[in-house]
């Protein structure tokens, strides 16, 4: 019988660098296995056409990232999904074209909460990016008011899919 109590801790353990050299593999295998990705880089066409269309231009980079989001959405029902990158690395217009996406997938609006200062900068880039957009700035105590008062004007039910 093979007494383990009797092998020094210091012979048992393994550093993180050889841990993941020897295991690694496996390891990202399992975890593929068990949790398989949402998107793995087998980009919907209808979706890229909508990209297409825009426009301004994804990088591929971006279209990648819009693409993995709106499966996230679409595929899976997901009623959210995170856009986390580094500044600079066009997030506003990664959030316009999934917005896009979204529109050509049946989802009639989309509604961006932004800091103030902001504002303008979003209404800019849609028009700048999505053909035949409309913006509406809403802002002050009565925003809640005066999108209901628009819904009514434009005559457009609520569906549940906006």
């Amino acid at each position: 019988m093979n007494d383990m109590s009797q092998v020094p801790v210091a012979a048992l353990a393994i550093g993180l660098t050889e841990f993941i050299d020897e295991f690694g593999d496996e390891l990202l295998d399992s975890l593929n296995r068990s949790n398989p990705p949402v998107y793995a880089g087998n980009a919907n066409e209808a979706r890229q056409r909508v990209m297409n269309a825009l426009k301004r231009q994804p990088f591929p980079a971006q279209t990648e990232v819009v693409q993995a989001v709106t499966a996230l959405l679409l595929d899976r029902n997901e009623q959210a999904a995170v856009i986390n990158a580094e500044m600079g690395t066009g997030k506003t217009m990664m959030a316009i074209a999934v917005a896009a996406v979204m529109h050509g997938a049946g989802y009639r609006r989309t509604l961006v909460v932004s800091p103030p200062h902001l504002v303008y900068k979003w209404r800019r880039e849609i028009l700048e990016t999505i053909p035949d957009a409309r913006v509406w700035v809403l802002n002050g105590p009565d925003t809640l008011v005066k999108l209901l008062k628009l819904r009514d004007q434009l005559g457009d039910p609520y569906d549940g899919r906006q």
